[in-house]
């Protein structure tokens, strides 16, 4: 593994998905989560954790890169690797979550669908920045 593209990587794919779920969360979505305002923490609370989604993103993109560096295959395009493994992360957070949420928030299913496409097209945006930016 190279460590120096390794991390720049991580860092691309952590971008990608921070904006990424900056819109999604902060604009498309935020009209169902003002519906369901009941379920999501009131106060101060709320804005203080902030801190732990960054977190949460900056794991989860550096370990994409990281187990993608474990199947790279030198000499086969870097955006199509990428895609292709962004693809597969994808299936596996959906198959995660895939309704698990649904069944136990109360929150519209749209919501849901909006959260399950969100970490489709994440792992898809992350996958393609890892692969263009690990590539020799």
């Amino acid at each position: 593994m190279n460590t120096k593209r390794w991390f720049l990587a991580g860092l691309g794919a952590f971008l990608v998905v921070s904006v990424l779920d900056m819109i999604v969360h902060g604009r498309l979505l935020m009209g169902l989560y003002t519906q369901t305002q009941s379920v999501w923490r009131q106060g101060p609370d709320g804005g203080h954790l902030m801190w732990l989604i960054f977190l949460t993103e900056a794991l989860f993109a550096f370990a994409l890169a990281w187990f993608y560096t474990l199947g790279y295959e030198v000499g086969k395009p870097a955006l199509g690797q990428g895609i292709r493994f962004g693809f597969y992360i994808g299936i596996v957070l959906v198959a995660a979550q895939g309704f698990t949420w649904y069944a136990v928030l109360p929150v519209p299913f749209i919501l849901n669908l909006g959260w399950l496409a969100s970490s489709m097209v994440n792992s898809l945006a992350a996958g393609a920045v890892i692969g263009l930016i690990y590539r020799k």
